[in-house]
C-alpha cells in the first residue's frame, strides 16, 4: 500500500450507489442546475441580508422599550426563530412532489386557509392593528392568515389553468365556478380586513400566470385595466385609504401629520447618497421613522448602504427573477410553469410594490420586502414559495443534445464498468481507460503478479513528438 497514489485507490470505493448519484447527476444537466443553485443561493443571500438589516433597523428600538426587554437583539431572535421555521417548511415542500398539490391535498389546504381567515373576524383570535383586522394572535407571537392564502390562491389558479388550458377537462363554465369559489371566496376574505396590498399582490400574479396560461394579452390588459378602476374606486370610498393616496402626491403638505413616516422614509434616502453613511449608522432607525425594520427597512438599506446597497439589493431580486423564469421555462409541464413563474412573480411585484410605496411613486400598502423585512408570517411565506420552486426544479428534465448523448455513451473498459456496477474484480487494482482507435498497445509496466499495478499496459503514441504531429497527407 506504500507505493499507492489517490487514483489507485479510489477504484475499489466505488459502489451501486456511487454510480446511482452519479446516473442522478447525469439526469440534471447544467441548464437545470444552475438556474436552481443560483435561486437558491440568492435566497438564502437575500435571507441573510434581511437578518443583518433588521438587527441594524431594529436594536435601538429593542433596546429602550421596555416590553422588548431592552434588548437590542429581540427582532433579530425572533426574526431568526421564524426563518428556522420557514427553512424547515421549504425543505418539505421541495420534497413533495408538486404533482400532489392536487385534488384532496389541495382541498384540506384550502379548508384550512379559509378557516384562519374566518378566525380573524372573531374576537376569539382577531387583533386589530393598524386600522386592519390581519392577524390572529397566539400568545405573545401573531399569526398572518393572508401570507399563507396567497401560496394557496396560486396554486388553486395553476391546477385550473393547467385542467382548463392542457388536459381540456373543464369547459368554460366548469373553470368560472372553480375560479369564483376556489380563488375569489378567499380573496373576498382577505379584501374584507382591509388587506389591498395582498389582494393586489396575488391578482397581479394571478394575471402573470393567466398569460404564461396561453390567455390572449389583450384580454389580459383589458382584465387588468378593469380591476384597476374598481381598485380606485374602492380606495377613495374610505378615508384611510384616500388619504395614502393623497399623500403619496404631496407628503410635505402634512410633514408632522398624515406624510410622517414617507417624509422620514426621504430624509434617510437623502442622507445616504451614493455609498452611505456606514452600515449601522443611520439616523432615522432613532424613533424618527416608524416601522423602520419592517415596511420602511427599504430605506434604512439606502441611508446606511446608500444608493449602491439599494441598487445591489434589487439587483439580487432581479437575479431572483432570472433563475425562477429560467426555472419555470425548464418545467415539465405546464403546472410546473405555473407554480415556478407565479410564486417567483409574487415575490418579485411584492418587492416593488414595497419599494414603490417607499419612494412615493405609489400608495403605501403596507407590503414588506420578502426575505428583508422583519414579520414572522412574510419570512416564512417568501421561504414556503421558495420550496414550491424548488419543487418544481427537483422534477424537471430535458432532452438530451448531441453533445450530452456522445459524454453518456463514453465507456471505460470492460473492467471498470463491473466497478461501476459494483462487481469490482478481486485481482485487478486500475484498469486504464478504453483505447481509442489507431493507438496500440504494448506490454509494459509492471508484470509481478504481487505488485499494486499487475497487468497495466500502455499506449505507443508513435516515435516522437514531431513525428506525430507531423502532417503524412501527400
Amino acid at each position: 500500500m506504500m507505493g499507492w497514489t489517490l487514483g489507485d485507490v479510489l477504484p475499489w470505493q466505488r459502489t451501486r450507489e456511487g454510480s446511482a448519484r452519479r446516473r442522478s447527476r447525469q439526469q440534471a444537466p447544467a441548464r437545470i442546475m444552475v438556474p436552481r443553485v443560483v435561486f437558491l443561493v440568492t435566497a438564502f443571500a437575500l435571507l441573510m441580508f434581511g437578518m443583518l438589516m433588521i438587527y441594524s433597523s431594529s436594536s435601538i428600538v429593542g433596546l429602550t422599550t421596555r416590553s422588548y426587554g431592552h434588548d437590542p437583539a429581540y427582532f433579530l431572535v425572533r426574526q431568526a426563530g421564524f426563518a428556522a421555521l420557514g427553512v424547515i417548511l421549504a425543505v418539505v415542500l421541495a420534497c413533495i412532489d408538486y404533482h400532489r398539490w392536487d385534488g384532496n391535498l389541495l382541498k384540506v389546504v384550502w379548508g384550512l386557509t379559509v378557516a384562519l381567515l374566518v378566525v380573524v373576524y372573531t374576537p376569539l383570535a382577531g387583533r386589530d392593528a393598524y386600522g386592519a383586522t390581519r392577524w390572529i394572535a397566539i400568545g405573545p407571537f401573531s399569526l398572518q392568515p393572508s401570507e399563507f392564502a396567497k401560496i394557496v390562491m396560486l396554486l388553486v389558479g395553476a391546477r385550473i389553468a393547467e385542467r382548463f388550458f392542457c388536459e381540456g377537462s373543464l369547459d368554460r363554465n366548469e373553470a368560472i365556478k372553480l375560479v369564483a369559489g376556489g380563488i375569489m371566496a378567499p380573496l373576498a376574505l382577505v379584501l374584507w380586513q382591509p388587506d389591498k396590498g395582498t389582494t393586489g399582490v396575488v391578482v397581479l400574479t394571478l394575471l402573470v400566470m393567466c398569460y404564461l396560461a396561453g390567455v390572449p394579452g389583450y384580454q389580459i390588459g383589458g382584465l387588468g385595466l378593469a380591476i384597476g378602476v374598481i381598485a380606485i374606486a374602492y380606495s377613495l370610498k374610505d378615508d384611510y385609504s384616500r388619504q395614502r393616496i393623497l399623500t403619496m402626491f404631496n407628503p410635505f403638505k402634512d410633514e408632522y401629520g398624515a406624510g410622517y413616516q414617507l417624509t422620514q422614509g426621504f430624509y434617510a434616502f437623502g442622507s445616504g447618497g451614493l455609498t452611505g453613511l456606514g452600515l449601522g449608522m443611520s439616523r432615522q432607525k432613532y424613533n424618527y421613522l416608524p416601522m423602520a425594520h419592517n415596511d420602511f427597512i427599504f430605506a434604512i438599506v439606502g441611508e446606511e448602504l446608500g444608493l449602491v446597497g439599494a441598487v445591489g439589493m434589487l439587483a439580487a431580486f432581479a437575479v431572483l427573477l432570472w433563475s425562477g423564469l429560467k426555472i419555470a421555462q425548464n418545467a415539465p409541464d405546464i403546472a410546473g410553469t405555473l407554480i415556478a413563474a407565479g410564486c417567483t412573480s409574487l415575490i418579485v411585484i411584492q418587492l416593488l410594490l414595497n419599494v414603490s410605496g417607499v419612494l412615493g411613486v405609489f400608495p403605501l400598502t403596507g407590503k414588506p420586502v420578502p426575505f428583508v423585512s422583519y414579520g414572522g408570517s412574510s419570512v416564512m411565506s417568501s421561504l414556503m414559495l421558495v420550496g414550491l420552486v424548488s419543487s418544481v426544479s427537483l422534477r424537471s428534465t430535458l432532452p438530451e443534445t448531441s453533445y450530452e448523448v456522445r459524454r453518456r455513451q463514453l465507456r471505460l473498459s470492460d473492467e471498470e464498468a463491473r466497478w461501476d456496477e459494483g462487481d469490482a474484480p478481486s485481482d485487478v487494482s486500475r484498469t486504464p481507460r478504453a483505447l481509442r482507435p489507431g493507438w496500440s498497445v504494448i506490454e509494459g509496466g509492471r508484470t509481478s503478479s504481487s505488485a499494486p499495478l499487475a497487468g497495466y499496459r500502455r499506449i505507443d503514441l508513435g516515435p516522437n513528438a514531431s513525428e506525430r504531429l507531423r502532417d503524412r497527407r501527400p
